[in-house]
């Protein structure tokens, strides 16, 4: 009997290894269910609706007197439409068009804007790098409008080339992915201002958060697993 009850104590701690053993992604596959410990690969065709604002430090102004001056800021605030493709593994490239008006206190001045625009570059599940183009079609141009309210003629930019780097976090959540971007970049603009009418850069800073949809996800390769 003690022979035997030594033989069952031995065998005790591998039947509660083998209960407490995680189950590999290959076991899981087998049983038709997705490994929730991989991450997932980015989607290859995604579409995005982000809200974007660019922001640029335009030029001052004062009155007569020079006891009064205003700085004026350009800071479109748009509702951007993008389709990103995911190829050779990391690599992306995205086409996308925003629309909206401009919220700096420069509106009267420029007060719609349109921006195409294309990035490309590094995308992983988690974390994006890229180095784009944009268009910002600032209209109509009213070099030196006011407020209507004592303020000062505000400046106008227009045919504006921006080309930014952007760093990019995407987090997955459910069917879809959340993401947030910040570009830093220059503006080339025509500025007209008083007695200013020439072509000047300017910093650009631009900020996005929005939506990804897309349809079947990829299938995460993970490192084949042993039973």
């Amino acid at each position: 009997m003690a022979c035997a009850l030594g033989t069952a104590s031995l065998g005790l701690p591998n039947e509660a290894l083998a209960r407490n053993k995680r189950p590999t992604s290959a076991m899981l596959a087998d049983e038709g269910i997705d490994d929730p410990r991989l991450r997932e690969l980015p989607r290859r065709h995604r579409f995005r609706l982000a809200l974007m604002t660019d922001y640029v430090r335009a030029t001052k102004a004062c009155n007569v007197d020079g006891n009064s001056c205003t700085r004026f800021h350009y800071a479109p605030l748009l509702l951007d439409f993008a389709y990103q493709l995911q190829f050779l593994r990391y690599a992306m490239v995205r086409p996308s068009l925003g629309l909206g008006g401009n919220v700096g206190n420069n509106r009267n001045a420029v007060p719609v804007a349109i921006q195409p625009a294309i990035h490309a570059g590094y995308q992983g599940s988690l974390i994006g790098v890229a180095f784009g183009y944009s268009y910002i079609f600032a209209f109509p141009a009213n070099a030196n409008a006011t407020n209507n309210r004592g303020g000062l003629g505000q400046p106008a930019l227009w045919n504006n080339h921006a080309i930014a780097g952007e760093v990019s976090v995407t987090s997955k959540i459910d069917r879809g992915a959340l993401n947030f971007g910040l570009r830093i970049g220059g503006m080339r603009t025509h500025l007209m201002h008083f007695d200013i009418d020439r072509v000047r850069w300017f910093t650009v800073v631009t900020a996005t958060a929005g939506w990804f949809f897309g349809p079947r996800k990829r299938k995460s390769r993970g490192l084949p697993a042993t039973r």
